[in-house]
């Protein structure tokens, strides 16, 4: 049976909606309900329509959704998905993100896993069956008593080197993360507006949207897929001056010739980046004419979204994330878990208030206790944050330690090397690589052929090239790195 929200008309009493300090956070004080929030080619949508619509629909959410089951959430790439996220929020009810697009038969297999009783997609709700739910090691009370924060949300993480796993955030949690990046960022005013390519399901668009809620900046929905015209005009039409993407995203936006701050977004006032390093010098290269504040962000969806941050010019040495956010501490361990010395690199431990409760499924986390990634890096004297590479993507060949990405990093210095792809033949010492490239038109592919053969370094670890049309990615423009069995020729 589904239900579409325009037809949820009926008025909850005040008192069966949460009001706690992440609503007020993000209801904001002192602002006129009259104020943009959403702002499109169709029409402005005012904070007192959004509040008002989200109010009704966890009405209908309390009284259809239990305590121990969950909503689903498929991102439609508009306001109604920002409308679910406050719904959820006020109602109580915990809110499982199920991917962006069409609801698909992968997203209602996550929603049985989650215990998802309605699922939000567009302007439609579908109500499932209880047939095919998990258990109750599943359900949002697991693990939750009344000492603990109730759980806000699960956010699966990006799947890259496996199955995707259920992130359990509480509100205390959310709030944490938005409250660091409150503090962080330089002031918005009220005349910026927010230009949203990311998803709301994913926890980078989710924290830049919860951050425009908190601010009372209005959300620009920019058009979806890569950099384009249209999604040129769109911010210039909208005079959007705060951008949020991957550094993936920004160099295809470089290549086709827009430049952030100039030709292309001239409002541009503050710019974030996260999902994978840049140094200094590339910086400089793919934003020549932007002058307003930039960031560059690293986090994981355990952490809730962020868990280091820096500030372009503001110190902080080239290829670094810069310092934790307040509240987070991180240090570096080896695969014992035992902490190492400044400036050796091993994997990135964190802790603080806005790392997650547990996995769906999965026992909870002990108060306090830490989290190690699967991510390397080391930490200098000032307590800098430099992000060296991921365990699954590093090699041991002939007595070096060798990064794949940064094995791509070289290709792409080629001519006419759009994109590169390492894929280790095994995880064995001494293991070779393939060698993946989408090639530009006018390349000679005879000549890059040759010249990464035999230019990249360590010699010998490339075994072979292969010319594809498209490399497997996320929607955030994360490489999904699988094995050469996994991964078919020709793609």
């Amino acid at each position: 049976m589904n239900t579409l929200i325009s037809e949820i008309t009926s008025t909850p009493p005040e008192e069966m909606l949460l009001d706690d300090l992440l609503v007020r956070t993000l209801v904001g004080s002192g602002h006129a309900g009259s104020a943009a929030a959403i702002i499109g080619d169709d029409g402005v949508t005012t904070r007192d329509q959004l509040f008002g619509v989200a109010g009704r629909l966890a009405h209908h959410f309390i009284e259809n959704v239990t305590p121990d089951e969950r909503v689903g959430l498929v991102d439609s790439r508009d306001a109604n998905a920002l409308i679910v996220v406050i719904a959820s929020l006020m109602s109580g009810r915990s809110l499982a993100m199920l991917g962006v697009g069409e609801f698909t038969e992968d997203a209602r297999e996550l929603a049985l896993r989650a215990r998802c009783r309605l699922v939000v997609h567009g302007t439609e709700i579908t109500r499932l069956g209880s047939a095919g739910f998990a258990g109750l090691e599943s359900s949002p009370l697991t693990g939750i008593c009344d000492s603990d924060p109730d759980e806000a949300m699960v956010l699966f993480t990006s799947g890259t080197t496996g199955q995707p796993k259920g992130v359990r955030l509480s509100r205390a949690n959310v709030l944490a993360n938005l409250t660091a990046m409150l503090r962080t960022a330089l002031p918005w005013q009220s005349e910026d507006r927010l230009g949203q390519v990311l998803t709301t399901t994913h926890s980078f668009g989710l924290s830049m949207s919860l951050m425009a809620l908190a601010r009372s900046v209005p959300i620009v929905f920019l058009p979806d897929g890569p950099p384009s015209r249209s999604l040129a005009e769109g911010m210039g039409r909208h005079h959007v001056s705060i951008f949020a993407c991957v550094p993936y995203f920004l160099r295809l936006m470089s290549r086709r010739g827009m430049d952030l701050g100039t030709s292309t977004a001239p409002d541009l006032r503050h710019l974030f980046l996260a999902g994978g390093g840049l140094v200094d010098e590339e910086i400089d290269q793919l934003l020549p004419g932007f002058d307003g504040a930039l960031y560059l962000m690293y986090g994981f969806t355990e952490t809730t979204a962020r868990a280091a941050v820096r500030r372009y010019g503001d110190g902080a040495p080239s290829g670094s994330v810069g310092l934790p956010l307040p509240g987070t501490h991180i240090d570096i361990v080896d695969s014992k878990g035992s902490v190492l010395s400044v400036g050796e690199e091993g994997l990135i431990r964190a802790t603080g208030p806005s790392l997650m409760i547990g996995y769906l499924g999965a026992p909870v986390r002990e108060r306090g206790e830490h989290f190690t990634t699967s991510d390397l890096g080391h930490l200098d004297h000032a307590g800098n944050l430099m992000v060296t590479g991921r365990e699954v993507e590093m090699m041991n060949f002939r007595g070096n330690r060798v990064s794949v990405v940064r094995l791509e990093a070289q290709a792409m210095r080629f001519d006419g090397v759009l994109d590169a792809r390492a894929i280790p033949d095994s995880r064995a010492e001494d293991a070779q690589c393939l060698l993946r490239l989408i090639l530009s038109a006018s390349a000679d592919e005879s000549a890059v052929r040759r010249a990464v053969r035999t230019a990249l370094e360590p010699r010998g670890i490339i075994r072979s090239v292969e010319v594809v049309h498209s490399l497997p990615k996320t929607r955030s423009g994360k490489a999904i790195r699988l094995t050469p069995a996994d991964a078919p020729a020709g793609v």
